[in-house]
This record gives C-alpha cells, sequence and structure tokens, in this order.
C-alpha cells in the first residue's frame, strides 16, 4: 500500500512540474505597435550617390493605413552642423512618409551636395515627430547622419596600407610585412594619424606631419609606435642599424600622389622592459595603399626575435 502511494504522489508530483513548466508565450497586440529607424546613425559620403534611410514601422495584420512625418535637426551642433540645401538635399516629395498597409518600411532619400572646398565632416539628426495612429516611437526616434567630406587636402593618403619593412639588420631574413591605417586629425589638414600593425600585434596611434609642397612625410624623432613584438614599446628614430642613432633628427620620407610612401632608415629601440634601449631593426619602408584593411603577414622570423630570448 505504502509503494502504491509513493507512486501516486510520483505522478501527481510529475503532472503538476510538466504544468508548471509550461511556456508563457509573449502576447503581441496593438499596445506594442511602433515606429522607429533601423539604425542610430548612418554615413554619407560627398561625393556618393543619394542613400536611403527605411523606416520601420511594425503592427498587427489588418492594421489601418498609416503616415509617419519627419524633420531634420541640427540643435546641438555648432558650427559641425550640415544646413539642408547647402550641405544635403531631402529627395522625398515631402517630409511624410506612407505605410498604406499598416505596417512595412518606408524609406528617406537624403543626397549629399558636392563642392570643391574641405569643410571637416558635417553632421545632422533625422527625427521621427508624430505618426497618424497615434503609435509609440522605438528607441531609435532620432538618426545621426554624417556628411563625410572628401575634400581633405591629405585624402590621397588617408586609408588602409600594406608596408614592406625590408631590414638593414639582415637584408632578406630579417624582412617583414606591416600594415597600417591612416587616418584625418581633427583640427589639423596638415598632420594624419597613423596606427600601424606589425609583429602580430596592432601598435600605438602616431600623428605624421605631411608637407605638400616637399611632397614628404615627417616624423618626430623617438615617435612611440607600440608594442609590436612583446619587448615593449618600440620608438623610432634615424638608424642604418650599424654605424648611427639619431636621436634629435626628425624622420622624413617621401609621398607620391598616388598614396605611396617611401621612408627608409625607421629605427626601432625598445623604450621599456627588459631589452629598453637595444635597438630591434633599421628599416625601408615601401607603403602601397590597399583598398580595405589587409592582414598582418605574421610574426617576424625566429632568428630575429631569437636574439632576446
Amino acid at each position: 500500500m505504502k509503494n502504491r502511494i509513493n507512486k501516486i504522489l510520483f505522478v501527481l508530483a510529475a503532472v503538476v512540474l510538466f504544468v508548471s513548466c509550461e511556456p508563457e508565450y509573449i502576447m503581441f497586440d496593438s499596445s506594442k505597435n511602433f515606429v522607429a529607424f533601423t539604425a542610430k546613425s548612418a554615413n554619407m559620403v560627398e561625393p556618393g550617390g543619394k542613400i536611403g534611410i527605411p523606416v520601420l514601422l511594425t503592427a498587427l495584420p489588418n492594421s489601418p493605413a498609416a503616415t509617419v512625418t519627419f524633420d531634420f535637426s541640427t540643435e546641438g551642433l555648432g558650427d559641425k552642423a550640415a544646413a539642408e540645401g547647402t550641405d544635403f538635399t531631402l529627395l522625398n516629395s515631402s517630409k511624410t512618409l506612407n505605410f498604406p498597409d499598416g505596417w512595412g518600411y518606408d524609406t528617406i532619400w537624403v543626397q549629399p551636395v558636392d563642392n570643391d572646398e574641405f569643410t571637416g565632416n558635417k553632421l545632422f539628426y533625422i527625427e521621427l515627430l508624430s505618426n497618424s495612429e497615434d503609435y509609440q516611437f522605438g528607441v531609435n526616434q532620432r538618426l545621426t547622419v554624417t556628411l563625410v567630406d572628401d575634400e581633405h587636402p591629405l585624402k590621397n593618403w588617408i586609408g588602409n596600407y600594406d608596408i614592406a619593412a625590408l631590414s638593414n639588420g639582415s637584408p632578406g631574413a630579417w624582412d617583414e610585412s606591416w600594415t597600417a591605417v591612416t587616418s584625418a586629425v581633427e583640427g589639423d589638414v596638415t598632420v594624419l594619424s597613423i596606427l600601424i600593425t606589425a609583429g602580430g600585434a596592432t601598435g600605438t596611434p602616431f600623428q605624421a606631419a605631411f608637407d605638400m609642397e616637399e611632397m614628404t612625410i615627417t616624423i618626430t624623432a623617438g615617435t612611440d609606435f607600440g608594442n609590436f613584438y612583446g619587448y615593449g614599446s618600440m620608438v623610432a628614430y634615424l638608424s642604418d642599424y650599424f654605424t648611427y642613432l639619431d636621436k634629435e633628427s626628425p624622420i622624413v620620407g617621401t609621398i607620391a600622389n598616388d598614396g605611396t610612401i617611401q621612408i627608409d632608415n625607421v629605427g626601432l629601440v625598445i623604450a621599456t622592459g627588459t631589452y629598453a634601449g637595444y635597438i630591434w631593426d633599421s628599416f625601408n619602408l615601401t607603403w602601397t595603399k590597399t583598398g580595405k584593411k589587409a592582414a598582418d603577414q605574421g610574426p617576424v622570423p625566429e632568428e630575429k626575435a631569437a636574439r632576446f630570448k
């Protein structure tokens, strides 16, 4: 009898457990209808074509047709504000979007205005103001648009690079392959920020000055390139590896209009850690623009690294 009671209790407990574990489905009703942008931001390149910015209306089937109004704003952007009609134009016939099915997508079409003057990147907001069905707005009720200026004086040298780093310490045997990304510096059109990946690691951003008249690039003596090889920060000086290490003179290379950069006798000295003061190598660097960021070629030759082990 006792065993029978235990079995009955076990079955009842299993039933209760099963019932308590039934999923609670989230029901979508009209109170959850909403309108929103599908993203928080968008970029618009000055010489590019029109861009479409989608707006989503989520609602139940058979919901009534709806309209959504929007407008542009530059509040708080100061001298970075883009002006409608001067920096960009709206291609839609009005600032109203239509959703005849009561749900789905409609698109805001914007055209950048190209010019020959460098003003730097500019910004504007697109804000969803109202909708005919008084639906709630989603998190992305405002979208930030960045108008990317393509007229930077140094645009030929902005982008991604493959760098052939030819060794002076042991030509051929100690050669390396680097990659780099160069970018504009806010407020100064004579310098670019450079970030190099070498030895399997990405270094520290540094700045280099460009002279368009002399067609030169200049790197200040003692510039920190970052910790590429795991021994400490590598700082750059003029050096041929064997006969001199110039800690005063800047490193000067040449630039070409096709984006190519040539910098010779770039000596890398370990600045921190156990081997501080040791020279890693000296390189002749040939920079070639690439369409997209290339992968670093990996660690340096074992023979080279073995010097510090």
